[in-house]
């Protein structure tokens, strides 16, 4: 096909232009290379781009002819040694947790945070400055997430799915961490401006980042990530420490093969092997082995491609005819990520079981390693590798903890390096569809999330009164780190009228009988990070009531044991759910009760009686949940037979007295089985300031709800509008320090509306010019690119599935592949 010859040729190759683009593609080692740079240049808060060479200090495979296109080490390192940086990206909140040695890895006092005598990571004594303030933030709880997207180099689906993912999941942070102050400008009549004196903060700065946060919402909201989905992402970044290693086999996939070097890495790790020469050869092997001895990881996912199946423990030949300890766990996950990743045409949801049943054995696996290293030793060799110098022996020597992780395998696609047509597109992502958007890249990202999401179980209140509340995670913003009085100031504080004006109100008939009571205020709130909510309530009482801390003032888990003791005491009252038991978002028979239409996971509901509390009084209102009991039942058939809950997944959920450790990092129980919310504030109102309220929300953009004219709940504190100038001043507790590196007001900021009008405009004028400017050199480079693609092929073609099975490049170690499936790992 030649150049376009008339105005309907132009257009139609202006469609496929933008097909294109919106089309997902697989990521060749340079182009991951430049995204992955990108990404930590754009994103510096939320993530860290770093190597296994730079941070463990292991060797490169390849030589001077592989990976010509990262030339970055050989132009500012010491070490020009040639060969494949292993990259590894970690997404997590620096801003919140500066302590964590992941953040402090590349540092210049990364020394002082990590030692490796005796083999082992270890987190420095508290005599020095990364004492206890390091561990009172709660860096220690952040639970760990570990994604690898090639073991494998001739697999190529799996890096470009976590290099997409992470582009939404960065973008969807950053965006909801804005505005970055605390309180916001008030709409006055004066001109005056309040600065804060530490940061010397102005009302300008406010107004610039609200405004970029509408824009980078509206953006996001056309990529088809709504509130909601906006809100999730940003809690996954915000609440865990993701490990993900996009190409482990760094050589094999700039080579497109599947080997390093000859080697395989998935037969390269000390489970169920027989030589000690026969493990930890490959720099893939070593890389992935040191982030699991300096992390804590209870769940993972291993990408490969071949066939098109999910597998779990075990894949082992020990265990040939065998469940797994925890399969009911297992197989619960994997037919979420079945059904959440789902089919598209051609191709049927995931097929999901055993390793041994769907795939085929192996010795020396990586997902039976991750799983049953630290709790099954027998089946664990010292490896005493010859290539590279060798590696030492005591780094394949594991403690109790290391080694517990659900590391799934998720064989991709039949075809190793699927067609374009076929990876998905970049339209409404997070949607769950079995039509042509989606693909193998598209369902792969919603598979990662949710492992993400299930790390741990959350609750959240969602509402007051029916007014619809913002998450309550703010990325960037950790109460832990400041004193314990902060918790309050940065709840969500709302104003509610006292019981004798609502009564009131309730005996003229002009308060929804459905909702509120004469003395009751309603609360929602909702649960993710789960499957079965096994119980779920409210308890309230007092803010006087509470310790000063509210998390463990030594380590930061929240909440403390002081606090349970006081929440527990006849101070605080109890108000039951009016569903009592749910089902998550993840559930095979779907969300229940049923989400609203502004939440993502199951909406809960309850009535609070706030009748003993006076005007004036500040009640701290938590929503609290049990989940997942059923995960305790044992499979029919386990083997190691005697064995109870071994991974930490479980235990976390259903041991109070579980305590694990690695690297300084921490998986407990729950002291209650209980699992709670951040706390949200209620400022109980007098009879004769409703009116007041109601005007100076309204000057203020807060959000409220207003019941036949009357205000039920007013949001005095909300991020996205001013907060009310004159309540959030009574109500405000005492000044807290906040971080040196923290952009927060600690006082109220005034503006007046008129210097607010003139910037708009301003802003409005440059808009215009930057658009017109943005078409010119939109149609300059379509005009390019068209002649580029004119020759292409009309379309995309469709894949069909061909009669041939996609199998390893070698035969598999248990005999030849079983009848009806592939032969991949």
């Amino acid at each position: 096909m030649g150049k376009p010859q008339t105005l309907t040729d132009e257009l139609h190759l202006q469609q496929r232009l933008l097909q294109k683009e919106e089309q997902y593609e697989i990521l060749s080692s340079a182009a991951l290379f430049a995204r992955l740079q990108k990404l930590s240049q754009d994103y510096p808060t939320f993530c860290t781009l770093t190597t296994t060479q730079e941070w463990f200090g292991l060797p490169r495979a390849g030589n001077s002819a592989d990976c010509t296109f990262d030339r970055q080490y050989h132009d500012s390192s010491e070490d020009d040694t040639p060969g494949c940086n292993n990259y590894v990206l970690v997404l997590q909140d620096k801003e919140a947790y500066p302590e964590d040695p992941d953040v402090q890895l590349l540092s210049e006092h990364g020394e002082k945070f990590l030692n490796l005598e005796g083999g082992y990571w270890k987190q420095p004594a508290d005599g020095d400055e990364s004492g206890e303030q390091t561990a009172k933030s709660g860096w220690k709880y952040v639970p760990d997430v570990f994604l690898s997207g090639s073991v494998h180099g001739n697999e190529r689906v799996g890096p470009t799915s976590l290099l997409e993912m992470s582009e939404l999941l960065l973008e969807a942070a950053y965006c909801e961490s804005l505005p970055r102050m605390k309180y916001k400008p008030k709409q006055s009549s004066g001109k005056s401006v309040t600065l804060d004196n530490e940061h010397d903060q102005s009302a300008s700065v406010w107004e610039q980042e609200l405004m970029t946060a509408k824009n980078c919402r509206q953006s996001l909201d056309e990529k088809g990530i709504s509130s909601p989905l906006r809100q999730w992402l940003a809690r996954l970044v915000s609440t865990r420490r993701t490990v993900i290693i996009p190409t482990a086999n760094a050589l094999g996939y700039a080579r497109n093969q599947r080997e390093e070097d000859g080697i395989d890495p998935n037969r390269d790790f000390p489970f169920d092997v027989q030589q000690k020469t026969d493990c930890m050869q490959t720099v893939a092997g070593r890389s992935i082995n040191e982030l699991f001895r300096s992390h804590l990881f209870p769940i993972g996912l291993t990408f490969h491609g071949g066939m098109e199946v999910i597998g779990f423990e075990w894949g082992a030949p020990t265990y040939l005819n065998k469940d797994a300890p925890d399969a009911v766990a297992q197989e619960t996950i994997a037919g979420a990520y079945s059904r959440y990743a789902n089919g598209f045409p051609n191709h049927v949801a995931y097929d999901y079981g055993t390793m041994n049943e769907k795939v085929y054995y192996v010795r020396g696996g990586m997902e039976d390693w991750a799983f049953a290293g630290s709790w099954d030793p027998d089946r664990v060799i010292e490896c005493q590798p010859l290539t590279f110098g060798g590696y030492p022996a005591e780094k394949t020597r594991y403690n109790n903890s290391t080694l517990r992780a659900f590391n799934m395998l998720i064989e991709t696609s039949n075809k190793k390096e699927p067609t374009r047509d076929s990876l998905g597109k970049r339209t409404q992502p997070l949607v769950s569809s079995s039509g042509e958007e989606n693909g193998h890249i598209a369902r792969n990202i919603r598979l990662a999330l949710l492992a993400m999401d299930v790390v741990e179980p959350y609750v959240s209140i969602r509402g007051v009164e029916g007014l619809e509340l913002e998450d309550d995670v703010v990325p960037a913003v950790n109460p832990r780190r400041y004193d314990g009085s902060s918790y309050l100031e940065n709840s969500k504080i709302l104003w509610v009228p006292e019981s004798g004006r609502r009564r009131h109100l309730h005996d003229l008939g002009l308060l929804d009988k459905r909702r509120s009571l004469s003395s009751s205020t309603t609360i929602t709130w909702t649960v993710g990070g789960s499957f079965d909510i096994d119980a779920t309530e409210l308890v309230y009482g007092s803010w006087d009531a509470l310790p000063s801390n509210l998390a463990d003032a030594t380590t930061g888990f929240y909440p403390s044991l002081e606090a349970l003791s006081f929440m527990q005491s006849s101070e605080f009252t109890t108000a039951p759910a009016a569903e009592t038991q749910g089902r998550s978002r993840w559930h095979s028979k779907g969300a229940y009760p049923i989400s609203n239409d502004d939440d993502i996971n199951p909406t809960f509901e309850a009535t609070i009686d706030l009748s003993k509390y006076p005007p004036g009084s500040k009640i701290a209102v938590f929503a609290k949940a049990k989940v997942d009991k059923a995960w305790l039942n044992p499979a029919a058939n386990v083997g190691p037979s005697i064995l109870g809950p071994v991974s930490h997944i479980v235990n976390a959920r259903a041991n109070p007295s579980y305590f694990a450790t690695n690297a300084g990092k921490i998986i407990r129980g729950r002291q209650d089985s209980w699992w709670y919310s951040a706390p949200v504030t209620l400022v109980v109102g007098s009879l004769d300031e409703e009116d007041e309220v109601v005007q100076d929300a309204t000057l203020n953009n807060v959000p409220l709800a207003l019941m036949n004219g009357h205000a039920t709940a007013v949001h005095l504190n909300s991020r996205m509008g001013g907060s009310s100038n004159n309540m959030l001043g009574r109500t405000k507790p005492p000044s807290v320090a906040q971080p040196k590196s923290r952009n927060r007001a600690a006082s109220p900021i005034t503006a007046g509306a008129s210097w607010l009008t003139k910037t708009i405009g301003l802003l409005a004028v440059f808009a215009a010019a930057v658009m017109f400017v943005v078409r010119r050199w939109r149609r300059y480079a379509y005009r390019r690119q068209l002649d580029q693609i004119a020759e292409e092929e009309d379309g995309f073609a469709v894949e069909i599935p061909s009669e041939d099975r996609y199998h390893d490049d070698e035969e598999e170690e248990g005999g030849s592949p079983r009848e009806g499936h592939y032969s991949i790992d």
